[in-house]
């Protein structure tokens, strides 16, 4: 690896509100677990199929499975998003882009957890209006629709990325 400048970079406005935003989506995904919980039924659609169909069952505890997951993905993507030095960049790093560069992968990671905490928020809220309803599909228009964003901003960010060389 080559020899990167270490700069302790200040948490953007943007990058504040995101932390926000998947902090919301977070623990909205925990208290609505918490207030269904005794409302679920024992057994409840843990897997959908292609065509957002129930394909898999699992018992009530699984739904913890989904929050659980999610500390991992917010703790992980904090922490690593407080060394923007250790990170593959498409161009090589320099102490004159270096600023730049690492003020938009910290962005990126981000972004993504963001957006992938409202991805979990949004299976876990599907998991549960399944086992309500019993015959519930997954929404493949939204599905689709969080997946275009997460890849969407990848793409973008990348392209920032070789722009800012």
């Amino acid at each position: 690896m080559e020899n990167r400048p270490v700069i302790q970079l200040a948490k953007s406005r943007i990058e504040t509100v995101l932390d926000v935003i998947s902090l919301l989506a977070f623990l909205g995904m925990i208290a609505y677990v918490a207030y269904e919980w005794h409302d679920m039924p024992e057994r409840i659609p843990m897997h959908f199929n292609g065509k957002g169909e129930i394909d898999g069952w699992g018992n009530k505890m699984s739904l913890i499975a989904v929050p659980c997951i999610g500390v991992i993905i917010y703790v992980g993507l904090t922490l690593l998003s407080k060394v923007p030095h250790v990170y593959n960049y498409p161009s090589q790093i320099t102490s004159q882009n270096a600023r730049g560069q690492y003020q938009n992968a910290r962005l990126l990671i981000n972004s993504m957890k963001t957006i992938i905490l409202i991805l979990f928020a949004f299976i876990e809220w599907s998991i549960i209006q399944s086992a309500k309803e019993g015959t519930a599909e997954l929404n493949l228009w939204v599905l689709g629709f969080i997946l275009l964003i997460l890849f969407g901003t990848i793409i973008f960010f990348i392209i920032r990325s070789k722009q800012l060389k």
